[in-house]
């Protein structure tokens, strides 16, 4: 496996042989396509804006973010 990226010793993100990409997060590891893969980026980022807007006090703060 190639390793494509390697951020803080929590995560990583690995392109493997196989074509697919791994992401490994503490000790759960996600297995993607690289479709899937750039799905789950975009809505992680949609997610991570709301919250944030949130927490600035410019969105209403919800229990529970759905994207």
């Amino acid at each position: 496996m190639e390793e494509a990226m390697h951020g803080d010793t929590r995560s990583k993100l690995v392109l493997c042989e196989c074509g697919k990409f791994h992401f490994t997060y503490r000790s759960m590891t996600l297995h993607f396509e690289r479709q899937e893969f750039f799905a789950f980026v975009d809505s992680v980022a949609r997610l991570g804006t709301l919250v944030k807007d949130s927490a600035n006090g410019t969105a209403h703060h919800p229990a529970a973010v759905q994207n």
